[in-house]
């Protein structure tokens, strides 16, 4: 649809599409990508980053970004720069910017340890809506593996990631279950189960060959790591599931929630 219309930001007003939760203004939704994109970058993202990152041409994100920096959500040190956020965002995020950073610095040495121990790719994630955003990654340095990319987002139903969350979260599930109870049925018994085990997996279910065990970090975040079903079978993912919890116990604050 987007090729019979000039890049301009007209273009953005008028151009919706239906999803699961109804109609979605497509230029708002791409602009919250970027947003998003940006927050996992603390030292911010150049154009061409965040317009491959997000599925657009240059002068699209380009035109995106400049309406989300003159509205001062966004800056650059100078033209042509990295763009970071501002603190204006800050006052409409529902978990502490700050608070959410320390989560990410004190879980990044459960991810390196849970990926050196598997040698696969491990990642955090934040429930967003209906959909969970990978905040963090660490790569596997197998030649054959899951590349995640923080700034992903994908439907917090059908993925191991998003079931576990479900599972720890009832007002969370409540929301998710109203706005898509057919999906919700289909994978009922997988949320069950993550609920019963503390764990959830995906067996080579979501993607051909990619299998995953996630456990919950708190109701809204939650830690997976991923990879080639051949290197896990699901013996192997159970016990992974266990280890990054004993992880995650070892630098769980005592006095306080993680948030």
């Amino acid at each position: 649809m987007s090729n019979n219309l000039t890049p301009k930001l007209l273009e953005f007003s008028i151009m919706e599409f239906e999803s699961s939760s109804g109609r979605v203004i497509q230029s708002v939704q791409r602009a919250f990508d970027l947003l998003e994109r940006i927050a996992t970058h603390p030292e911010g993202a150049r154009l061409s980053e965040l317009a491959d990152g997000a599925g657009l041409n240059r002068s699209t994100a380009h035109n995106l970004l400049a309406s989300l920096e003159g509205l001062g959500y966004i800056t650059q040190d100078k033209k042509g720069a990295a763009y970071r956020l501002t603190g204006k965002l800050n006052r409409l995020l529902r978990l502490d910017a700050e608070a959410e950073h320390a989560l990410r610095a004190r879980i990044r040495p459960v991810l390196e340890t849970v990926s050196r121990a598997s040698g696969e790719s491990t990642f955090l994630a934040f429930a967003t809506g209906t959909d969970y955003l990978c905040v963090d990654a660490v790569q596997s340095d197998q030649p054959l593996h899951l590349a995640v990319r923080p700034g992903e987002r994908k439907p917090l139903i059908g993925e191991a990631l998003g079931h576990v969350l479900l599972a720890a979260d009832t007002d969370l599930a409540h929301a998710v279950r109203t706005d898509d109870p057919d999906r919700w049925e289909r994978h009922a018994q997988e949320i069950a189960d993550a609920q019963r085990h503390g764990y959830a997996l995906d067996l080579d279910s979501q993607q051909a060959g990619i299998s995953c065990v996630a456990v919950a970090v708190t109701p809204r975040a939650a830690i997976a790591i991923a990879g080639p079903t051949s290197r896990l079978p699901k013996s192997r993912l159970i016990t992974i599931g266990q280890q990054m919890r004993e992880e995650l116990d070892k630098v769980r604050p005592v006095s306080q929630g993680w948030l």
